[in-house]
């Protein structure tokens, strides 16, 4: 049986339960072998850095997914710094791994987005796409591999900033570990 991984980019600023459960649901439905974190340098389609530092981002995940064996946390693209491109990224682990099946897993707001994305014919030949709704249920493209991710988790990396700024709990949000550690950081105050 062929082997598969997912790749979950994203800025993860912060990392949150709604990450943790949409690839946890993946994983489980598709029956990944690993799914892999990779927190971005620069969004190409976001004229915003995160706010956070590339190694807190990088913490916090690897603290949120402790003992979570079919997940990784890869600092491949913060350690490429400048934008990061998702046909590089694909690229690079399709060569690191050519005989395993390529999953990219992002929500429908992304995704609506896919055609601005740079490569993205090439990027389509690489991977299939896991697909959340958020909160519109995507629309099939010709051509490209894609399954939906049958759920919805209405949390936001920006709800949980606008709760820590205004002093507000973040319980529930985020995993338990994290919890003090992005109150006490100050990079969302």
């Amino acid at each position: 049986m062929t082997k598969k991984i997912a790749l979950f980019g994203g800025s993860f600023d912060p990392f949150h339960l709604g990450h943790f459960l949409l690839a946890r649901m993946a994983w489980e439905r598709f029956s990944l072998n690993r799914v892999i974190f990779l927190p971005c340098a620069q969004s190409p389609l976001k004229s915003f850095q995160p706010l956070a530092p590339d190694t807190k981002r990088l913490d916090w995940l690897k603290s949120g997914l402790r003992g979570e064996g079919w997940a990784k946390v890869s600092p491949w693209e913060t350690n490429r710094r400048g934008i990061s491109y998702s046909v590089e990224t694909a690229r690079h682990w399709k060569m690191k791994n050519p005989q395993t099946g390529l999953y990219w897993i992002l929500g429908s707001d992304q995704w609506e987005q896919l055609p601005r994305w740079k490569n993205f014919s090439e990027l389509a030949r690489l991977v299939h796409f896991l697909v959340f709704p958020r909160p519109e249920i995507p629309q099939k493209r010709s051509g490209v591999r894609m399954s939906v991710i049958p759920a919805r988790f209405d949390i936001s990396s920006t709800e949980i900033r606008v709760r820590i700024r205004k002093g507000l709990s973040i319980k529930g949000l985020v995993p338990a570990e994290l919890e003090g550690q992005l109150k006490r950081s100050r990079f969302y105050q």
